[in-house]
């Protein structure tokens, strides 16, 4: 499938068995909206955003969990405070001391590599039209198993009032609750929680958004990711898969399409094998610089996570 739009019904016409589960790949532009002058105006936010400070951490610990794997357990008996940031100082410093210089140097090199801020939303349907308020976010943690680091608290920075508290951003955010009550016509109310992300690509490391591989979010429905920028990289498929067997944790991969600025993927995301009949999960592949003698490639994405409340 080389072009939007895309459905379920699509893809159940390509693979030759029937999917129900809503999967979407549109563009703004299928929405009513005016892609060009939305990339416009959002091109520019993404290197306002604030560093990713949970990523590296969760990298170093990996480090050190792999040059000292006989002390393994040691370590990450810290991971979760330290990833968390109830204790960054210090917490490893008998580890790190025992590191060879070029291990050191390859420790500190760990830094941030991606960017983003959030912003939570409650959306409610009325007889008179859509009604949208901004709500704060204290934390941040997605509906994973325990054992997952995503299920850990996360505290980001709040994307500034100009970035969502604009007509264009409105207008998208109620265009998205509609594509959900089309899927689910008795959704009245919802809290869409909003993710802005900027994901660097170098030489030497490429990008990637999804390290934990394909996974769920925990929402009823997700926009996995609606592209603003791709800068200099190769890549970055977004990848929609079915789980077809919980026991063997064994995937089928539905649908693969490289999303290009202004289109977007939305999808059912949690506990829709029961209302739906198709358990899916979501993916989106490492991305590479295209031309090498520039230094850095960027990937920015807007990403949404709707929970139903009634």
């Amino acid at each position: 499938m080389k072009t939007t739009p895309i459905t379920e019904k699509d893809i159940s016409k390509a693979i030759g068995r029937e999917i129900k589960s809503p999967i979407r790949l549109l563009s703004l532009s299928a929405l009513g909206i005016d892609q060009s002058a939305f990339i416009k105006q959002y091109s520019p936010y993404f290197e306002e955003l604030a560093w990713d400070k949970y990523d590296p951490r969760r990298l170093r610990v990996e480090f050190l969990v792999n040059a000292f794997p006989e002390e393994a357990t040691a370590i990450l008996k810290h991971f979760k405070d330290y990833y968390t940031g109830i204790k960054t100082k210090k917490v490893f410093k008998q580890w790190r001391k025992r590191l060879s210089s070029k291990q050191k140097k390859a420790f500190k090199a760990i830094q941030p590599w991606r960017r983003r801020s959030v912003a939570k939303f409650k959306i409610k349907a009325t007889k008179t039209g859509i009604r949208i308020q901004r709500v704060p976010v204290e934390q941040f943690a997605q509906a994973v198993n325990d054992t997952d680091v995503r299920s850990w608290p996360r505290v980001f920075e709040e994307a500034p009032a100009h970035h969502v508290e604009n007509s264009a951003f409105r207008r998208f955010i109620i265009q998205i609750f509609r594509l959900v009550q089309s899927c689910e016509s008795y959704i009245k109310k919802a809290s869409i929680t909003v993710h802005f992300m900027s994901v660097k690509a170098t030489s030497a490391t490429p990008g990637d958004n999804s390290p934990e591989g394909a996974h769920e979010d925990g929402a009823a429905y997700i926009v996995s990711a609606l592209v603003i920028n791709r800068f200099n990289v190769t890549g970055g498929e977004t990848q929609i898969l079915e789980q077809v067997s919980k026991k063997k944790k064994k995937k089928e991969l539905l649908v693969k399409y490289t999303l290009q600025p202004g289109e977007f993927a939305f999808q059912a995301d949690t506990g829709e094998e029961k209302i739906f009949g198709n358990d899916l999960w979501h993916h989106v592949t490492p991305f590479h610089l295209t031309d090498a003698q520039q230094k850095e490639g960027w990937r920015d994405i807007i990403g949404l996570d709707i929970v139903i409340k009634e």
